[in-house]
């Protein structure tokens, strides 16, 4: 495990404590100081994907222009804390003024999809990858799921949304990590090796 040069999370990380859809920030926090070898994931983006190469073949004959995954990665530096924040929206559509960002679940709904989606809007308009398409602007969002759409609307990315996000930022580059806060869930789940983890040492979790 070493220190990172420059702090570093990823959009979905943050989601997830802006939400607490994860209780335990201390696996977060430490992922975003030190480069930490992570347990392997055993988890299948098949469905995930088919579902991403669909919605893009239904939007381009909408008459809409389509960024896809991989055209969509961006890096955010930060302007007040030592931190780069790192993101992959699923589909980027746009069509004369109308700009979009879209992510697709395949799973059950969670809390932090919402937020996913506002930090790309919020992030998207100023990241160097990005911010020539957007001149500013934040765009529409949208979460789509198998059984439905939801429409997240630029003035979602409201004053009361970009404190709570300076207070997470805030959480994980400070120098004194958070309290592990261990549940079975979360540890039967968390990428975290045993050995890297105070709960699993000092014998909180079987």
């Amino acid at each position: 495990m070493k220190p990172r040069f420059k702090y570093y999370s990823w959009v979905t990380r943050l989601a997830e404590m802006l939400t607490d859809d994860k209780k335990c920030h201390y696996a977060q926090a430490l992922m975003t100081q030190y480069q930490v070898d992570k347990k392997l994931s055993n988890y299948d983006s098949s469905e995930h994907d088919e579902m991403v190469l669909e919605r893009a073949r239904q939007l381009e004959s909408e008459g809409y222009k389509v960024y896809v995954e991989e055209q969509n990665s961006f890096k955010y530096h930060g302007k007040y804390f030592p931190i780069c924040v790192g993101g992959r929206p699923d589909l980027r559509p746009m069509k004369g003024n109308q700009l979009i960002v879209e992510d697709c679940k395949s799973g059950r709904r969670k809390h932090s999809h919402k937020m996913q989606v506002l930090l790309y809007m919020f992030l998207l308009p100023f990241a160097p990858e990005t911010k020539a398409l957007y001149q500013g602007k934040i765009p529409h969002g949208r979460i789509i799921y198998q059984d439905g759409i939801v429409e997240i609307f630029p003035e979602e990315v409201n004053a009361e949304f970009q404190q709570k996000l300076r207070n997470v930022i805030a959480t994980l580059c400070n120098s004194t990590l958070p309290q592990a806060t261990p549940n079975k869930w979360e540890c039967r789940y968390c990428p975290i090796p045993n050995s890297h983890c105070p709960a699993h040492y000092s014998g909180e979790i079987a």
